[in-house]
């Protein structure tokens, strides 16, 4: 195992994260600080109409006709330069002239009634909301030659928006800084789990191949001096467990490696897995009974023979630890439905809480008092990883039992 991989990683992982938020928040700023500066601009060339107006109004020669003149003003320097909508209106509120409205300019008489309400709607909603500009003769004045509505600019929708915008961008930042930092955790445990399983899978070897040896060694002697059948069955289950072991460590081995799928008959592999632990129950429990009900029989299924059986083996050891009290029935049943295969496993044992349905399939969580909590999780991950099939909780009673489903698309 190279030890250096989860370190390295580590520190990747950290200057990645430093980078991230440094630069990153630099960046939002500096967006921020454009986009604001530009929103100013436009304000100010708003705004510039209104000391314009002024330095104009107050140059005005007595006998000009103010009406005319503010008229004027209006359509030749302040609509053109304006984008949102606008009403002028006569002393009456009879509107005579608009802009970025969605009637077409024309003399009001002329629209149709529908066009007149709108533009009175229009004209109450921007009096209640106080966008209105009444135009007098002067300040002592109480009569007025004409209303001007107008509703927000573009520029002004943008401002009122920017800080809740800008909360969504930071955001949104933060998030995903978190997203790519919980990816990186991940990948690191992955990668100590492969690490640890092919360490694992390398240790095993030598031992194994050492107590093969010296189990072969064993029955050459005892065959010289004469052994009865007992003694020949315990040598052969001897070598048929160290040859397991040996299947154990080879799968461990395949761990993070690149599995290639190929038809095997999924019936004998449930059947294979079924026998061994048949062969081994009177050792478990007496009053264990497992049994098999079969729709597959001559269906070739993609898969990796070891891994499945990694998976049925653990799925199925569960029931039996799930059983030992009280004993009881273990059906596992196969059957094939709309281009998928479904895999069964029902038990009588003490059952599985509804809030765990989901995690009993992560590493480390279990509902024995002992073990480590990862054989639900490597079967997720032989089913779902490798062979883009699905296991879940079916069902389950407390005290009455479980039945879990693994489903492997056929395609």
């Amino acid at each position: 195992m190279k030890y250096g991989i989860i370190p390295k990683r580590g520190i990747f992982r950290n200057i990645f994260l430093k980078i991230y938020f440094t630069a990153g928040s630099f960046i939002i700023l500096f967006i921020l600080i454009l986009y604001t500066n530009s929103l100013m601009r436009r304000i100010r060339n708003d705004v510039q109409i209104v000391p314009d107006l002024y330095s104009k109004f107050i140059s005005l020669p007595a006998d000009v006709n103010l009406e005319s003149f503010l008229f004027q003003y209006f359509m030749s320097e302040i609509v053109p330069k304006i984008n949102y909508p606008i009403i002028l209106a006569d002393s009456l509120k009879k509107p005579y002239s608009w802009e970025n409205i969605r009637i077409e300019k024309d003399d009001y008489d002329l629209l149709d009634s529908k066009e007149k309400e709108y533009l009175h709607k229009k004209i109450r909603n921007y009096e209640a909301r106080g966008l209105v500009i009444p135009l007098r003769y002067n300040l002592e004045s109480d009569k007025i030659l004409s209303y001007v509505y107008y509703g927000e600019s573009n520029t002004m929708v943008q401002l009122r928006y920017l800080p809740y915008v800008e909360m969504i961008i930071v955001g949104l930042f933060i998030i995903l800084g978190v997203v790519v930092l919980l990816s990186f955790k991940k990948n690191e445990e992955n990668m100590l789990w492969i690490g640890l399983a092919k360490e694992t899978a390398h240790q095993f070897g030598s031992p194994l191949s050492s107590l093969l040896g010296w189990r072969d060694i064993i029955e050459s002697k005892l065959r010289k001096i004469g052994m009865d059948n007992d003694m020949i069955n315990i040598l052969d289950n001897m070598k048929v467990d160290i040859e397991r072991l040996n299947k154990i460590a080879s799968r461990f081995g395949k761990v993070g490696s690149t599995i290639k799928l190929a038809p095997v008959n999924l019936h004998d592999i449930i059947l294979e897995t079924i026998e061994y632990f048949k062969n081994r129950l009177p050792t478990l429990s007496k009053q264990i009974n497992i049994s098999f009900i079969s729709k597959i029989q001559d269906r070739k299924i993609d898969l990796d023979p070891d891994l499945i059986k990694w998976t049925l083996e653990n799925l199925i050891k569960n029931s039996i630890d799930s059983m030992q009290k009280n004993g009881g029935k273990i059906v596992i049943t196969a059957f094939s439905y709309k281009k998928n295969t479904y895999i069964q496993i029902k038990d009588e044992g003490i059952g599985i809480p509804k809030s765990m349905f989901k995690r009993v399939f992560y590493p480390g969580v279990t509902t024995k008092k002992r073990g480590w909590g990862l054989g639900l999780s490597m079967a997720r991950r032989i089913i779902e990883d490798y062979h883009k099939g699905k296991i879940h909780v079916l069902s389950s009673d407390l005290n009455r039992g479980s039945t879990l489903e693994i489903i492997i698309p056929e395609d």
